[in-house]
């Protein structure tokens, strides 16, 4: 990988290439609405990982929602150039920050039961499959919920 990464808040500037990664890398693509929506709510935090030479170049994305004592991923996404250099453990580690600082214990997400490479990033990060949520996406798939207790600290990261 050339050059380096920072995090920062996304833009509605950044939806048509967030929707190129997301057509590329998901089963079930969000909608740009959906997106527009995340960067709306208050309790949603949107943020992309762009290059630090023009930040424009977008090579991986997360949305999460801090609300009440959690914080949820909603979505998470490195796109393909960009996967197996730590990019997604970098956006992931943003969360968990975000949430210690709003003294939340609790890090959250859902998982296609199909997807082995998530998984195993997630339980390298220290999640654990908490349940099996049945039918979860809309093709019918099966979702592991997995937990992160923040209390059990992020030295791993």
């Amino acid at each position: 990988m050339e050059g380096s990464f920072s995090l920062r808040p996304a833009t509605t500037d950044d939806l048509s290439a967030i929707l190129e990664i997301e057509k590329k890398v998901h089963i079930s693509p969000w909608a740009e609405e959906n997106f527009k929506f995340e960067l709306s709510k208050p309790y949603s935090h949107f943020v992309v990982m762009t290059d630090d030479e023009t930040d424009n170049h977008i090579a991986g994305y997360i949305i999460y929602w801090v609300l009440f004592d959690e914080c949820q991923i909603l979505n998470v996404v490195v796109d393909i150039p960009f996967r197996r250099v730590g990019m997604a453990k970098r956006m992931i580690r943003q969360a968990a920050q975000t949430a210690i600082q709003k003294g939340i214990k609790k890090l959250s997400l859902e998982v296609r039961k199909s997807n082995a490479t998530a998984i195993q990033l997630y339980q390298n990060l220290k999640f654990s499959i908490t349940h099996v949520r049945r039918s979860f996406y809309s093709n019918g798939e099966d979702a592991y919920q997995m937990t992160l207790h923040l209390e059990d600290g992020i030295a791993e990261f």
